[in-house]
């Protein structure tokens, strides 16, 4: 699997913009992870200090027996 970014800066580097003034935000105030496939990120904009939260989901992978 290899990641996707839409930052035009530095390839493989996940970045957000603000959902207000559009500004880019580097990196999540905090994120949580709720399972194996799942996290989620609270984003908080320094320039105009709106906050936001988004949720990751990472594709399912049958489980291979040992």
């Amino acid at each position: 699997m290899q990641l996707q970014s839409q930052s035009a800066l530095r390839p493989g580097r996940p970045t957000t913009e603000c959902a207000q003034c559009f500004q880019r935000i580097y990196a999540a105030e905090w994120s949580e992870y709720l399972d194996d496939r799942h996290v989620r990120h609270l984003w908080a904009c320094d320039a105009c200090g709106y906050q936001f939260e988004t949720l990751v989901t990472f594709p399912a992978y049958p489980r291979t027996a040992a």
